[in-house]
């Protein structure tokens, strides 16, 4: 049993222990929100009446509990539904796979609204379950960052600031995949999708009034493109730990997170419980040649050694016949202490001008891009912070570039709402 299984196993636990299983945090009494417990769906005959609820109301909230550390793809163990009348929880450990389908379809229907909170693993399992990619679908977590509230912000802060009303989050990390779980667990789990339409018929009036709607609807849809594919590189920057590598180490490195990424989906497993980070950061840097240089990296999983060795040295000899040019991995711009304190000085600018206009500046750019951005004008590139058609172009892009090159301005004054920039 591994760590988070031994802990998930101590929260469930805890849960039942004590009578925790009578208890139920209070709802919301307020229109649009469900009052009552949550419909347990445990039989396939359950299915349809309640997708065509769903489709008679044509926006509903989703969300799903999941284990994600011991399979590839994360094992669904509940599925949880909401309208302004009911709240739904379903069982796929009980319903049928074929039973199932069409809920999935209703995520991926764009003649629905689907809410979700931070919802890019749960409308991917959707997309599997369907068979074809979603579209229509709105995250609670990306709409809240345009109207000025931090990025990202957790469901229970939202839902307070939004509507007032506390969450109770006592079961975050429990055995979803335990039977039978207990009222409060189902409690919380509802509470999960209950408020959503309240808190999206609140959060649309103001990005409406914003005039920021278009920017909220274009990042959400981005955002389940990216969790659609495998990106490499975002895998290589976590295992590099901020480390600067040398261009074949960080070529070798690549094409062993997308060997790991392989092996992973043919043996059913998380790509890090097959083959962790350091292990993998110590091969590219050390490039054994022999299954007895593989054995002797530290951490390396021996099964893996054993089964897989060749395979791993045959992807390290591949990588060191690779051109560097075809090195695709980013690597952190190097800032001379001149460049470090512009650019600290225009990133306060940006995070100030964000703030001002209710945007929180985590979601529209980051420091490292900025530096990135920066640095390469110095050296004489004309290229565009953000692409043409990317909703950061119009909330940022071409101000700054007017700014750096000495035609724009801020002004910024205080009200009572906080900053507002001119």
């Amino acid at each position: 049993m591994n760590y988070r299984r031994r802990k998930r196993a101590m929260h469930h636990a805890e849960a039942h222990a004590d009578g925790a299983g009578t208890s139920a945090a209070r709802v919301l009494t307020e229109r649009g929100v469900p009052q009552g417990d949550a419909q347990l769906v445990e039989s396939d005959a359950q299915i349809p009446e309640l997708v065509g609820h769903i489709r008679a109301h044509g926006v509903f909230a989703f969300d799903t509990e999941f284990i994600g550390e011991e399979t590839f793809h994360p094992r669904i163990c509940l599925v949880q539904l909401a309208t302004t009348e009911r709240v739904a929880l379903i069982d796929p450990l009980r319903v049928g796979a074929d039973a199932l389908k069409p809920v999935w379809e209703c995520v991926c229907d764009a003649s629905l609204l689907t809410l979700v909170h931070a919802g890019g693993q749960d409308v991917d399992a959707a997309q599997r379950g369907a068979g074809v990619r979603a579209a229509n679908v709105v995250d609670t977590q990306i709409a809240s960052a345009f109207v000025g509230m931090p990025w990202p912000t957790s469901l229970g802060n939202m839902v307070e600031s939004v509507l007032g009303h506390r969450l109770n989050k006592a079961h975050t990390f429990t055995e979803w995949d335990a039977r039978p779980l207990t009222r409060s667990q189902l409690g919380y789990a509802a509470d999960d999708v209950r408020y959503l339409p309240l808190v999206w018929e609140r959060l649309s009036a103001r990005l409406a009034d914003r005039a920021r709607m278009p920017w909220a609807l274009a990042e959400s849809a981005a955002s389940i493109r990216a969790v659609e594919g495998f990106d490499p590189e975002s895998h290589v920057r976590r295992a590099c730990r901020g480390l600067s590598l040398r261009p074949r180490v960080m070529t070798i490195l690549r094409e062993l997170v997308v060997l790991r990424h392989t092996m992973a989906g043919e043996l059913d497993k998380p790509p890090r419980a097959v083959l962790p980070d350091g292990p993998m950061l110590e091969i590219a840097r050390h490039k054994p040649e022999s299954i007895a240089d593989l054995a002797e990296v530290r951490g390396m999983p021996r099964p893996v050694v054993q089964s897989h060795g060749d395979r791993i040295l045959a992807t390290v000899a591949h990588a060191k016949s690779l051109p560097l040019e075809h090195d695709r991995i980013w690597a952190p711009p190097e800032e001379s202490s001149e460049d470090r304190m512009r650019i600290d000085a225009l990133w306060s600018v940006v995070t100030m001008r964000c703030i001002a206009m209710g945007v929180a500046p985590g979601i529209l750019l980051t420091r490292a891009e900025l530096s990135r951005w920066y640095i390469a004008r110095k050296a004489g590139s004309d290229a565009a912070l953000f692409a043409t058609d990317d909703w950061r172009r119009e909330a940022l892009g071409d101000w700054i570039e007017r700014f750096v090159a000495g035609e724009g301005t801020l002004s910024l004054r205080w009200s009572e709402h906080g900053p507002t920039a001119t």
